[in-house]
Parts: structure tokens; sequence; C-alpha cells
């Protein structure tokens, strides 16, 4: 069966710029692009900034894994300066300040959006975009006023599924060879934790680093040699966790809370298109079940959780990888190994390839810190086919390997800044943004304070 319909759609306003999804790149393209004067909009699907981040429950940031921690977006920086001031984030955790409490990040990101002069739209989705040869004249929203259209000059694309470039139609490469996407997570909280306890616990079967709060930290990945890798494996055995529990468990302090630990896990498996509405409602589902096993089996099993309980569970599954936009450039995995650099680069980093297979397999190069790194070219931000559609964040222009590096919050939020910068020098010269001198981007950047 088949309904057709007509409706006609009212543009309710006009924008400089307007950004979709308002998350870990998002927010950062909103704040960027409003402080340079624009007229911006950020449309977010849920009721604060911040994605995968906040709604997501994925604390804390990586380091970036380049000596000293640079921070190639200004903003970015200033957003860990800002959560440290309000007690809720950590000046120095082995060298990264980017550990954060997820509900203080709603707050700050917030703000500072507030702060730029940007119209923030909550509870607001993307459902289609109005392309007109190489132009995208508005994208059509949906939310409880309706359906209903707004146009800008400048669109940025941070869904992380590039959502606006699979509307437009246009092309984009999801997946491996084999068209499967990493796996995907869904994170939760505990508190009332004896974090001390905890700690002694690690220590007496061998971990000597991250312990004790505030920097506690430690993990199990299947045939690894974690600390708690023996217990995984046993209880596997006894039928109390399953194989999928001890493919991937992983566990760091939250900054503000001393009795609280934040989960990278349930890992529950990918699968050719993990954002297919049917599986990731299966995967909610399978997940809360696996939380609760999990929680269950720390409480009975693992020292200094025995008063413990869940308190938060992510609204959002974590999404590694599905949609990649086809791009002016195509970052490649021989970019990311080589160290590549470019003179339009506006970001860098030297975080490992990290790649959770969908059968729990993590694969991951050194994770050594070094003072090498890649960088990121401006050209994979713009979108190839338009002429004012930009992208941020996980889905930029790159192959499966170089994705699995360049898809970590600090790298997503100097992507965003550049973008907003972009957006400013494409609109201001009435040029395509392909036309955008991605040097004077990073030049602009530069003096914003970035590290690059």
């Amino acid at each position: 069966m088949r309904i057709e319909f007509s409706r006609k759609i009212q543009v309710i306003e006009e924008y400089d710029v307007v950004v979709v999804g308002g998350g870990t790149a998002g927010a950062v393209a909103a704040i960027s692009a409003g402080r340079e004067g624009l007229k911006t909009l950020v449309v977010e699907q849920f009721g604060c900034l911040g994605g995968s981040q906040t709604m997501a429950l994925v604390t804390p940031m990586m380091h970036n894994h380049i000596e000293g921690n640079p921070y190639s977006s200004a903003i970015d920086e200033e957003i860990c300066d800002r959560i440290i001031s309000y007690g809720y984030g950590y000046k120095d955790a082995g060298g990264n300040k980017g550990w954060f409490d997820p509900q203080m990040l709603k707050i700050v990101l917030e703000e500072m959006a507030v702060e730029a002069g940007c119209e923030i739209l909550y509870h607001t989705s993307l459902v289609d975009v109005a392309r007109n040869g190489q132009i995208i004249e508005a994208v059509i929203l949906h939310n409880k006023d309706g359906l209903f259209a707004v146009k800008a000059k400048v669109f940025i694309d941070c869904t992380g599924d590039a959502d606006a470039v699979y509307y437009a139609g246009l092309p984009y490469e999801m997946g491996n060879e084999e068209g499967v996407n990493q796996a995907i997570s869904l994170r939760f909280q505990m508190t009332n934790i004896d974090c001390d306890r905890f700690g002694e616990y690690l220590e007496s079967l061998g971990q000597k680093w991250a312990t004790r709060y505030p920097y506690l930290h430690t993990a199990v990945v299947k045939g690894g040699n974690w600390p708690l890798n023996r217990i995984f494996e046993e209880k596997v055995e006894q039928g109390i966790l399953t194989e999928q529990d001890l493919n991937y468990f992983q566990v760091f302090s939250v900054p503000g809370k001393p009795n609280d630990l934040a989960f990278n896990c349930p890992e529950l498996g990918g699968t050719k298109n993990v954002i297919d509405a049917r599986y990731l409602s299966q995967k909610q589902i399978e997940g809360k079940r696996a939380i609760l096993r999990l929680a269950k089996f720390l409480r009975e099993y693992i020292p200094g959780f025995k008063n413990s309980y869940i308190c938060d569970i992510a609204a959002m599954v974590g999404v590694r990888e599905s949609r990649r936009a086809k791009t002016e450039y195509i970052l490649t995995k021989e970019d990311v190994l080589s160290y590549r650099k470019f003179e339009d680069g506006i970001a860098r980093t030297n975080y490992p390839i990290d790649i959770h297979g969908a059968s729990g397999k993590l694969e991951c190069a050194s994770q050594r810190i070094t003072e090498k790194y890649y960088e990121i070219p401006y050209r994979s931000l713009v979108v190839a086919g338009v002429d004012n559609l930009l992208v941020a964040g996980r889905c930029i222009g790159a192959d499966f390997i170089a994705q699995s590096s360049i898809r970590v919050q600090q790298t997503c939020r100097a992507m965003g800044e550049a973008a907003g910068i972009a957006a400013k020098l494409a609109i201001q010269r009435n040029i395509p943004c392909r036309d955008v001198d991605g040097r004077e981007v990073r030049s602009i950047m530069r003096e914003r304070g970035g590290k690059l």
C-alpha cells in the first residue's frame, strides 16, 4: 500500500547559518558561527546540546596522543576550562583536562551558545532537505508545531549520521569493505560506589595506575590482560556474565561526583546500517538488560560496589560510525599512518586507529603518546556537489579506517569551530564553501588560540 499526499510547507525564518544537530561538533559550530556575528540557528532533537557527550554519556574526552595534548580548537579548550571552573572537571588527568560530568556539560554548552547569540531549537528533527541543483535552499523540520522550513545561506550537517547529506540525495559511504559499521554501545553510570575500595582491589590485581579517584580508569577486552579480565572470564564460564559482556568493558570516574563511575559498555555489536530505527530500538532493549546484568555482577563480586546502584542510562545508543559524506577531499588510512600534514589543516591528532568490530574485536594502533600527528584538511568538511553545505564531526569525508581515528570528541570540536569560521568567509565573500581558503580558516583558528 502506498499513500501519497502533498502539503505546502511554510518557510518560517531565514538565517545566515543553520547547524543541523547540536552535538559534539554541532554545538561548537554554532558557537563559532555566532561569535563571527552570524545569525545562527542550531537544530537539536533532544532538550540539550552535546549529543553523544551528554545524551549518550560518552565521557571523558580522549587524549589526542600528541605530547602536551594541544587543543586545535580554542573553543574546545574554553569549554573544558569552564567546566573545571564550575567544579565538574579535572585540571590535569594525565595531561587530559577533558574529563567532564555530562550533566554539567549540558549547562556549559548551552550557556556558551546563548552568549554567542545563537538561537537554539530543541525537540526538533530534520525530515528533509530542499535542494535546487548545487544550492541547498532550506531544511524541512518537524516538532510539535508541525512541519516547517527554514532557509540559510550556509548549512552545516553535524548530525553524526550525515542526515542532511542523505536527505539532499548526495553521495555518501557507510561501513567497511563489507558495509558493516563499527559496534555500538549503550553507556550507563552508577553511584554510591566506594571508589577507593575499588581502587585497592584493582591494585591487588596488579593495576598500578589510575586506581583512585579522581582519575580512576580500568577496562576489560576479550583476549586482553587487564586486571579484571580473569574474573570476567570466570563469570562467563559460570553463566553469570555472557560472552558479549566480556567483549568490551570500560569504566571511568566522573569529576565532581566522587562516588560515581561511568561505563563505556555494554558493547552491542555492529551490522550493516546500525542507524536503522528498528535495529537501534532492539539494541536499546538489549542494552538495558545487559546493564542490569553488569550492575548485579558488580554489586555481588567486585569490592566497592556492594551498595551501588544504576543512576543513569544513556538516552542515545552510542554510534561510532555510520554514513560518511563524500567531500572535496577524503581523508585516508594512508594519511593517518603517514602523519600527513595539509596547508588547510584545521585539526591535528595522533589518536590511534580504533575499530570496534561487529564481533566485539578491537583493533587499535599503538597507544604511545608522541610528538607525531596528522592533520585533517578543511576540504574534508566541504560536501561535494553543492555550494553551501559543510559537514563536521564523525561523518566528514574519511575512509572507514581513518574515520576510526578522527571520530573522537576533541577532533570533532575542532571541525565544528572550523565550519563556523568557513561559513562566515563564504557568506562574507558570497562564494561557495569549496572556494573558501582553508589556510585562512586555519589562520583564524590560530588567532583564536587554537594550537595549529
